[in-house]
């Protein structure tokens, strides 16, 4: 276990993968959003955002730093469109909840999912991660829309679970997962 720490320590987290994920995430994130915002709201602060292509990444490399920075990516992805629609107040609780949604896939994934590459676990993480997620945008509706209710959110939380977890999420996950899965790195027994 000593002689593990201190490997780890002598090689020590590469920045430059780090990086390397978050703004690959961020990138592919924004592209996504671009095509799946198109058609505008499918309901009241309901709509479809591409939350598979940031977990395709989480899922292919190891919980940690990397799956934080993948989080953070989208994030920053999706807070640079937000800047050129128009800024809202909302839109900082929107960011938190998109790092807070990302790394809860990737927590639930890489280490409470006995097997990250079945399908279930795939669903599971994919519908936690957007639920994380449709809280925080939910809250922010809740607080910063004048004429919402918490009908509203709830309705908002529930249809945002289901396209970003569900028909963005889980479903484009497992069919595209298996052609990834040669890329997957390996666990070690230690998180970054």
């Amino acid at each position: 276990m000593a002689a593990q720490r201190a490997e780890r320590g002598a090689r020590g987290i590469d920045p430059l993968h780090v990086v390397g994920v978050g703004v690959l995430s961020g990138l592919l994130f924004t592209v996504g959003l671009l095509v799946a915002e198109a058609p505008g709201e499918l309901a009241l602060d309901v709509d479809l955002k591409p939350f598979f292509l940031p977990y395709l990444l989480i899922a292919v490399v190891r919980y940690g730093f990397l799956t934080l920075s993948a989080g953070l990516g989208a994030a920053i992805g999706e807070g640079a469109l937000d800047v050129a629609e128009g800024y809202e107040l909302d839109d900082p609780v929107g960011f938190i909840g998109y790092v807070v949604g990302f790394t809860l896939f990737g927590w639930y994934l890489h280490r409470v999912a006995n097997d990250p590459t079945a399908r279930r676990a795939q669903t599971v993480a994919a519908i936690l991660g957007a639920f994380g997620q449709a809280v925080f945008e939910g809250l922010a509706f809740l607080v910063f829309a004048t004429d919402a209710s918490p009908l509203d959110a709830g309705a908002s939380v529930v249809g945002n679970t289901v396209t970003h977890g569900v028909v963005l999420g889980a479903i484009p996950l497992v069919v595209l997962y298996p052609w990834l899965e040669p890329l997957v790195e390996k666990e070690s027994g230690e998180s970054d």
